[in-house]
């Protein structure tokens, strides 16, 4: 008896629900598994899957300003680290990705059969506290980013199957402001990298079912799907220029610009504050999580672009 074909569109639909899938059971088991009532109870976590460039796939539904920079998280820890077969790389710098320091993301690649890339599997959290000059990690009289707490650039949390639980430690309880919760820290990195071990595994058991080449396919056709989608909401605005402005506390613009005219332009185009905290996390911050770089997470480049250069914070 002959076997149907479904439709293209069938297909597809079909295939995000799977990936959206592995998302939410990362989420559930990140949930489920970490200590602290940041994670547990207010929720203040997010997961998600990539492709081989490091691009977004799907998320499940958690915190929007996680979502829109885990990408370019993604895209910076693997040009500063060699991603391995069994390696899970941590970090929360804001000059690789990151929002503010007790956002700690852990990224773990993911291979098949034959040693092929097929993609990449993350999750960012909140953690209640991370060191830094007062308890809580987020003091607003911080002018220099180790007064925010515990500065980690992306290191690996394991490497080719063994973990470096001692160093991440040494990490947390050494550094100029330490951690006052290592403890728990700890424990809810091991939450993280226990979802992102549901997400390997659920990826890779995927393109086991129905070849690697299929899926990375209808990856590609959910990301195209998500940038016409994208245009046709831009085009409902009409041709013209779209600006809005919100201020930090200390005064600090946040200006966003969306130009529609034969190919839409956006980015924000707030000026680099000259006198707020510059060797602190907010520049970074203010620039991962505009709308203008959410809105624009499934664009090409030749549709979507930045109208400020961006370099990473320092530390």
């Amino acid at each position: 008896m002959p076997t149907l074909q479904r439709p293209l569109e069938v297909e597809l639909e079909l295939f995000t629900h799977r990936f959206s899938a592995i998302a939410a059971e990362m989420g559930e088991s990140l949930q489920r598994t970490a200590l602290s009532t940041n994670v547990r109870d207010r929720l203040d976590f997010s997961c998600g899957v990539l492709d081989p460039a490091g691009r977004l796939v799907v998320n499940a539904p958690h915190i929007p300003v996680h979502l829109g920079a885990l990408g370019l998280c993604v895209r910076r820890v693997r040009e500063a680290l060699e991603l391995a077969p069994g390696d899970a790389v941590v970090t929360n710098h804001p000059g690789f990705g990151g929002s503010h320091l007790p956002d700690v993301t852990v990224i773990n690649p993911v291979y098949g059969r034959g040693g092929r890339l097929l993609g990449y599997v993350a999750s960012r959290a909140h953690h209640a506290e991370i060191g830094g000059i007062r308890p809580g990690s987020m003091p607003p009289a911080a002018r220099r980013l180790v007064e925010e707490g515990v500065v980690i650039p992306p290191v690996h949390l394991v490497r080719r199957g063994v973990a470096r639980w001692d160093e991440i430690r040494r990490r947390l309880s050494e550094a100029v402001y330490p951690s006052r919760a290592v403890e728990e820290n700890l424990a809810d990195l091991d939450a993280a990298l226990a979802a992102n071990h549901r997400g390997v595994e659920a990826l890779g058991r995927l393109a086991e079912i129905h070849g690697a080449d299929t899926v990375l396919r209808f990856m590609r056709a959910l990301e195209n799907q998500a940038g016409r989608r994208l245009d046709v909401a831009l085009a409902r605005l009409g041709k013209g220029t779209y600006r809005a402005v919100e201020t930090l506390d200390d005064g600090t613009p946040l200006a966003v610009a969306i130009t529609i005219a034969a190919a839409a332009a956006c980015g924000s185009t707030s000026p680099a504050p000259a006198t707020s905290t510059p060797a602190t996390s907010t520049p970074r911050r203010r620039w991962c999580a505009a709308p203008s770089s959410t809105s624009c997470a499934w664009s090409s480049p030749s549709r979507c672009r930045s109208t400020k250069a961006s370099s990473p914070a320092s530390s």
